[in-house]
């Protein structure tokens, strides 16, 4: 009697994964799962880590691969932080996430001008830059154009959202 209980639950198991499956994604690429958000404890360690790791990363392939990925986990913390309307916050990051992006492109450029074959890195490098773009994009619409952040002690910023998002944009054109 046990067994035909394990039997049906195996053969459940083995039609679920063959079972074709239905993506709602506009894009393969897949950004990271946030990491720690400013206002953690552990978030200045988190970042000093980050720029710790970065001597011990050689060659342009793996720069390039480090450099993206802080892009997108920079990325990912600007969204959350514009989600949660911490703007001035979320600027900091998208500019982080703008820099990183930059050097991954550089240090791709890089890699071809050493003669190496980029194909498959660039074709990565695109979606990334798709799926950036994408939450952008979405990011725009959502977001008023121009925001003040007045802090409690200080002096008012005023922050032009649309241009900061277009030019984000405009840096992942490639």
């Amino acid at each position: 009697m046990w067994l035909k209980g394990v039997k049906g639950v195996v053969l459940g198991l083995f039609l679920l994964s063959i079972t074709p499956r239905i993506v709602l994604a506009d894009s393969a690429y897949v950004l990271p799962y946030p990491g720690l958000m400013p206002g953690n404890k552990l978030y200045k360690i988190e970042q000093a880590f980050d720029r710790l790791y970065r001597p011990w990363v050689f060659g342009n392939f793996s720069r390039h691969k480090y450099e993206l990925g802080l892009a997108d986990k920079k990325l990912v913390e600007a969204k959350i932080l514009f989600e949660y309307q911490q703007y001035l916050l979320a600027v900091r990051a998208l500019t982080d996430s703008d820099r990183h992006f930059q050097k991954a492109v550089y240090y791709l450029d890089q890699a071809e001008k050493e003669g190496k074959d980029i194909s498959q890195k660039t074709t990565n490098l695109q979606a990334a830059a798709g799926k950036h773009r994408e939450v952008l994009q979405r990011l725009k619409e959502q977001l008023p154009e121009e925001f003040i952040w007045r802090p409690e002690k200080g002096e008012a910023t005023e922050l032009n959202l649309k241009l900061i998002l277009e030019e984000a944009m405009r840096i992942r054109e490639i």
